[in-house]
């Protein structure tokens, strides 16, 4: 089983997939993090960012790349469930919401891409922008990209499970992985418990 965790900035995922991992369950970080931290140690911060917006595809290509790689080495590793910080089709909803056009190998990345469920992380609330780490995002903003990603997800055919951003994190873990034994997507041996017993 591949199951994304996609949403808005600010939407929790990589705390939640933190608690999956520490939980026992197989996880791909978020392509993205690992390609922007590359661009700002190349060219500084400032510089790094106006590249990414003036190099759409290009941009979106690298974390494609670096996506497809992440998956492919998670899917070598085991066959239990996996668990991935965004998915391609994210690259994909991005590009639309900027009016860029999609590489053929973005396109063709995302036409084999094959997800068993995507689960909407919800923003959380106060939101935090988080400069810092590069990117640009504010609440506006951040809804305009979880509105985008529920579309561009739909229109692949895929039914997304909305996730409520309730704290604390393992709760939020809790409620997702009862949801998704519910549905069959995961065994119930594989919920882990929340604290050792």
């Amino acid at each position: 089983m591949k199951i994304v965790l996609t949403g808005g900035p600010h939407s929790g995922k990589t705390s939640l997939l933190e608690e999956l991992a520490r939980r026992g369950f197989q996880v791909v970080p978020e392509a993205a993090i690992g390609i922007i931290e590359a661009l700002v140690a190349e060219l500084g911060r400032e510089q790094a960012r106006a590249w990414r917006q003036s190099h759409v595809p290009q941009f979106q290509e690298r974390i494609a790349r670096a996506q497809v790689e992440l998956e492919r080495s998670a899917r070598a590793a085991s066959a239990a469930t996996c668990f991935c910080d965004r998915g391609l089709i994210d690259g994909l909803a991005y590009m639309r919401l900027v009016g860029a056009s999609p590489t053929p190998y973005i396109s063709q990345a995302v036409a084999e891409s094959n997800y068993d469920a995507v689960v909407l992380c919800e923003i959380c609330l106060p939101f935090k922008p988080r400069v810092e780490t590069g990117r640009t995002s504010d609440l506006q903003r951040a809804r305009e990209i979880e509105a985008n990603l529920i579309a561009t997800y739909g229109e692949l055919g895929y039914e997304l499970l909305r996730l409520p951003a309730i704290a604390p994190v393992a709760a939020r873990a809790d409620l997702l992985l009862a949801e998704l034994t519910r549905r069959g997507l995961i065994p119930r041996a594989a919920r882990a418990p929340a604290s050792p017993p």
